[in-house]
């Protein structure tokens, strides 16, 4: 398989497949519902008037526009306006009040991972990932931060980069758990990581992440899956076949359908899974699922 194909398999594998699956991503369906449920603010709308859409949003705007004239950090004025110029397409726009809001709250991440996927919306990965080391400064465990940074290097062809992300905050995750419980995912980033060396085949040190994963927590199917997938890869059927059936009786009830789809779907050589850049996705954000 040709390096930029690899590169491809490896951010659309480890950072889709793998996430939709097991990490517990979701698409947000507006980016007002995401700042909304921090903001405690509702999403901007207007009565039905008759009024073209495009025209209502512009006097919506202004009527925002005119309320930060009086008070630049009006927390309310502030998210209606980036949902609306997001909704009209102003991305860039958008980018102020974004980082207004991102600054005046700092303690909700929320707000600069919204600002980071709007660059990336922009194809500006190098403000993106400014904003998404921001987030981990004071959410060191932030999956979706993670993950982008890891993502990014991984499209700029810098795998040994996105290792080193992943690698450095699995050495910390056990100091930040100790400050604050639950802080950090530290099974997760370890699959995540052993993901990304499988897809890169360098199974030696996939099976070896793996193996750390299961001597943490002997009832993570995970790690099972992987082997599971490295076997397949080297023709050895047999073996993974008792392994995909392991990592089914393990998995927990929500997950075991998604794990037989796996031990089920051959590898097809030079078909690629449909791109899903990270500058080409709607925004999302991180809620909390069960964990294996």
């Amino acid at each position: 398989m040709a390096q930029g194909s690899t590169r491809k398999w490896i951010v659309n594998g480890v950072l889709i497949v793998v996430t939709l699956s097991f990490l517990g991503i979701s698409i947000a369906p507006l980016i007002g519902s995401i700042l909304a449920s921090q903001s405690g603010s509702q999403p901007a709308t207007v009565a039905a008037t008759g009024t073209p859409e495009k025209d209502r949003l512009k006097i919506q705007i202004e009527g925002f526009e005119a309320v930060l004239k009086r008070e630049p950090k009006n927390q309310t004025a502030l998210t209606g306006l980036v949902e609306l110029r997001l909704q009209s397409g102003d991305l860039k726009g958008a980018l102020e009040p974004m980082q207004i809001l991102a600054e005046a709250n700092p303690d909700k991440s929320v707000y600069r991972l919204v600002l980071a996927r709007t660059h990336l919306q922009l194809n500006d990965p190098k403000n993106a990932q400014a904003e998404y080391r921001k987030v981990l400064t004071t959410d060191p465990g932030n999956l979706e931060a993670i993950q982008r940074l890891v993502g990014i290097d991984l499209q700029a062809n810098r795998p040994e980069a996105a290792i080193g992300i992943l690698q450095n905050s699995i050495d910390t995750a056990d100091t930040a758990n100790k400050i604050k419980a639950d802080t950090v995912d530290k099974g997760t980033l370890m699959w995540i990581l052993g993901e990304l060396y499988r897809g890169e085949k360098r199974y030696a040190d996939a099976t070896d992440v793996y193996e750390k994963m299961a001597k943490n927590n002997a009832k993570d199917f995970r790690p099972l899956v992987g082997k599971a997938q490295i076997k397949r890869a080297q023709g050895k059927e047999e073996e993974a076949i008792a392994l995909f059936a392991d990592a089914t009786n393990v998995a927990p009830a929500e997950f075991k359908d998604e794990v037989k789809k796996i031990a089920t779907t051959k590898p097809q050589t030079g078909i690629q899974p449909k791109s899903d850049k990270p500058n080409e996705q709607s925004p999302e954000k991180v809620k909390e699922q069960p964990k294996p």
